[in-house]
């Protein structure tokens, strides 16, 4: 039988074009700081879809995803993506560049959080094999001057 991590990342390539096509989305849907709710909603509904248990947040857009193991004392790894985008007028002529004028994804955020959405899908299948609990934290409000870091803060 192949180890996990093996099966994990043959299961990554399986998805491998659901992951390009959630960054296309997220590249010609952009949202500025603090603005983030078709990301937010996209993020929430694949996630929930997967299994893992969403809190939200009332003052902004950002979303924490726990996918727990039975083992309550078990360690916790968790990844974070960032989903806002900048202020900047796309000058690409790709079929999936930016439909709002004066907003794009053009430092990578949009790969981010498809990544890590595509890391998520992919560890839900394997999660009574997991030694941990895994976290994914989708952060809001990056690009601001302020950060977005601040507000994901979670009284457990």
């Amino acid at each position: 039988m192949q180890s996990l991590k093996k099966r994990i990342f043959a299961q990554i390539d399986t998805i491998n074009d659901k992951v390009v096509t959630l960054r296309h989305d997220l590249h010609a849907h952009p949202e500025l700081s603090g603005h983030e709710e078709h990301t937010k909603y996209l993020v929430k509904g694949i996630l929930e879809a997967s299994g893992y248990r969403v809190k939200e947040f009332d003052n902004h857009y950002g979303l924490i995803a726990d996918l727990n193991i039975e083992n309550k004392n078990a360690k916790r790894v968790a990844i974070r993506a960032d989903m806002d985008a900048l202020p900047i007028e796309e000058q690409t002529k790709a079929p999936y560049a930016s439909r709002v004028p004066g907003v794009m994804h053009a430092c990578g955020h949009d790969s981010h959080t498809a990544i890590a959405l595509g890391t998520a899908i992919a560890l839900a299948d394997f999660k009574t094999e997991l030694p941990g609990h895994i976290r994914f934290i989708f952060q809001p409000s990056e690009e601001s001057k302020e950060g977005g870091s601040i507000q994901m803060h979670l009284k457990e």
